[in-house]
């Protein structure tokens, strides 16, 4: 009930307020148009009235006229016919029903115990108990193989194949590998390079080799300053080195650096980076380095 009182609320005060909305307009355009106030005011009022009116007039030909030609129509189709009969009983004639129809084959019942005799009762009681053991054997046997078809299906589906499990191992494997190669060029990435950039910029560059490491293209950068203790020549170690470790092109490794590592590496062009970026020289802090992951 209370449900009912809100949603009919609800729908008064949009009604109303889309009248209102409405007369609200109409002053608008009449003021827009050189009115005065006073009439600007009457139009409004008069707007929401005639609004009302005809709201209410649709209201009351839709209650009397269209409901009950619709349902009329409705009423042809026998599952909409049966909802409605169930809906007009009311609970205390359903109760009043059932009880009935409960308390009729008592009676029935037990007319016949009264006027039989001895050798009728007799071969009552054992019908009846040979009746009650068949329905006590029927029940098992239709119980057993129901409970059995519902339950096995369920429990074949759920239980995965061996196929599905060995995929899933093999993944869970090369996700932990992947992980471990990913931890390991980190590791290597802020121990030789703590001393040459600040914290922001190092937990920066760890970010920018994660995405590249995990991406197939070339992530988004912004060019990262290291100390000028380190020459172009350690930048295109650095490179190599992690390069090797995640199994990336040279080519691609190079240009991943040149976009990172600008600023030290801006005389240098990304072809000559990819041919020296393994060449030793005698003079540099970071080494050629192969065995990082």
């Amino acid at each position: 009930m209370e449900q009912r009182k809100i949603e009919h609320i609800t729908l008064h005060l949009i009604i109303f307020g889309t009248i209102a909305i409405i007369g609200v307009l109409a002053r608008q355009t009449v003021l827009h148009y050189g009115w005065d106030e006073f009439s600007s005011y009457l139009i409004l009022v008069v707007c929401s009235i005639i609004m009302g009116a005809i709201y209410l007039n649709l209201q009351i030909i839709f209650g009397q006229i269209l409901s009950p030609t619709i349902e009329k129509c409705f009423m042809r189709f026998e599952c909409y016919r049966n909802k409605a009969v169930v809906i007009e009983v009311p609970i205390e004639q359903q109760e009043l029903i059932e009880s009935t129809i409960d308390t009729e084959p008592i009676v029935s019942e037990s007319e016949p115990e009264i006027e039989t005799t001895s050798d009728t009762t007799e071969e009552v009681s054992t019908l009846s108990l040979s009746e009650s053991n068949e329905d006590m054997a029927v029940f098992p046997k239709e119980e057993i193989p129901s409970a059995s078809i519902s339950n096995i299906p369920i429990e074949v589906l759920n239980q995965p194949s061996e196929y599905e499990i060995s995929r899933a191992n093999a993944m869970a494997e090369k996700e932990r590998v992947s992980q471990e190669k990913l931890d390991k060029v980190l590791t290597y990435t802020k121990q030789n390079l703590v001393l040459y950039l600040s914290e922001t910029d190092l937990n920066r560059l760890c970010g920018y080799i994660t995405e590249y490491y995990l991406s197939d293209t070339m992530p988004k950068v912004e060019q990262i300053k290291v100390d000028a203790q380190l020459k172009t020549i350690d930048i295109m170690h650095f490179g190599w080195n992690i390069g090797k470790a995640f199994g990336k092109p040279r080519l691609q490794t190079a240009t991943f650096i040149k976009r990172v590592f600008a600023h030290t590496l801006r005389d240098s062009e990304i072809s000559t980076i990819e041919r020296k970026m393994s060449h030793t020289e005698s003079e540099c802090k970071i080494k050629l380095n192969g065995n990082i992951a």
